[in-house]
């Protein structure tokens, strides 16, 4: 039983093209998982900003407590003056 020379033909296109796809599709995990791990740092980004912009949002809050305590404490301190 020979091999001939087409089926030495056929055998070398296959390993060629096998060897290709298995080249492009490491090349895809590879830029896939970078992507991945960029994604990955642009969240942990934005969730730092995010509990960020929560303490701003905490901090604003009391401080318009405050504020308003004090407009209310001048209010008080507005209408005693004018009774003496």
């Amino acid at each position: 039983m020979s091999i001939t020379y087409e089926l030495m033909f056929c055998l070398v296109i296959q390993l060629l093209t096998a060897g290709i796809c298995i080249g492009v599709y490491k090349c895809t995990v590879s830029f896939m998982q970078q992507e991945i791990s960029e994604l990955k740092q642009d969240m942990k980004k934005y969730n730092n900003v995010l509990e960020r912009l929560i303490h701003v949002e905490d901090s604003s809050k009391s401080a318009h407590h405050r504020i308003d305590s004090l407009e209310e404490h001048e209010k008080d301190y507005i209408k005693n003056e004018k009774f003496r």
